[in-house]
């Protein structure tokens, strides 16, 4: 529910600005390249809230070994499984911490451990929930708890490690794709500089027949739709490629569409 909540603020906040904005440019601006980015604004509320929740799990799948290697650590003490859990209700897991509190409560409801596990990954990520399946399946088959907390969280930091490590490779593609842009728009700048002037010599005052100057406007307004078209799309696949998830390029696109507005604003 409370996410729900959010959801709702973040939608109805971007549309409430991106409805503004158009509304104020059409009265006072009448600003092709303004009314592009409002129109984008508007649905960008579901868009940043997937992203919220992207890191959030990230940040989930980061710290559950943590968690696992506590209550391992106290199941060795003599505790239960419950008593383990329980354990950790004062350690701080970032992102995780909500997670361990409901479970928390779900024990002292009387809810079974398997169960309480289930919850736990029909709310998380596809890969937690692969890891809480073999953890479920590990303890129905017996065997010490605490070693299978041990070697599973082992596993999981390997596996966010091979990540972290393909990201650092990627990151020259990541790279390209900025260089990509800067190139595309370094293009657009020196033809509207160089290429658009040299029509000068094909303009004429004809009635029907553009001037240059209809031109040079003609072309500005082109090119700034296209600079914000092609940074929103190469930033979510700058995401896709770095983090493997396009709604983590999100960033990579409010950052490319800022910069090239400006870099238009500035040179045309």
């Amino acid at each position: 529910m409370k996410k729900m909540n959010e959801l709702i603020k973040l939608t109805l906040t971007t549309t409430l600005v991106g409805t503004l904005l158009v509304i104020l440019n059409l009265i006072f601006l009448s600003s092709l390249t303004l009314s592009i980015i409002s129109i984008i604004i508007i649905p960008l509320g579901p868009f940043i809230y997937q992203y919220k929740k992207y890191k959030e799990n990230k940040e989930v799948e980061e710290r559950f070994p943590e968690f696992l290697r506590d209550v391992a650590q106290n199941i060795r003490t003599g505790m239960t499984i419950p008593q383990a859990i329980k354990a950790t209700k004062d350690t701080y897991y970032g992102a995780l911490t909500p997670y361990v509190k409901k479970m928390i409560v779900q024990i002292d409801w009387g809810v079974p451990f398997d169960k309480i596990l289930l919850d736990f990954a029909r709310h998380t990520t596809e890969s937690l929930r692969r890891t809480v399946l073999t953890i479920i399946d590990t303890h129905k088959g017996g065997g010490d708890i605490a070693d299978i907390f041990d070697s599973i969280g082992k596993s999981i930091v390997e596996v966010n490690r091979i990540n972290k490590e393909r990201s650092s490779i990627i990151h020259n593609q990541m790279l390209t794709g900025y260089i990509i842009f800067f190139i595309f728009i370094g293009v657009l700048i020196v033809m509207q500089t160089f290429l658009v002037p040299i029509l000068q010599t094909f303009s004429t005052s004809e009635v029907g027949i553009p001037t240059l100057k209809e031109l040079s406007g003609f072309f500005a307004n082109v090119f700034r739709i296209l600079i914000v078209i092609q940074g929103f799309f190469s930033g979510l696949i700058v995401g896709k490629l770095s983090e493997g998830s396009i709604i983590s390029g999100l960033k990579h696109s409010i950052v490319l569409v800022i910069v090239g507005s400006l870099a238009l604003l500035v040179f045309i």
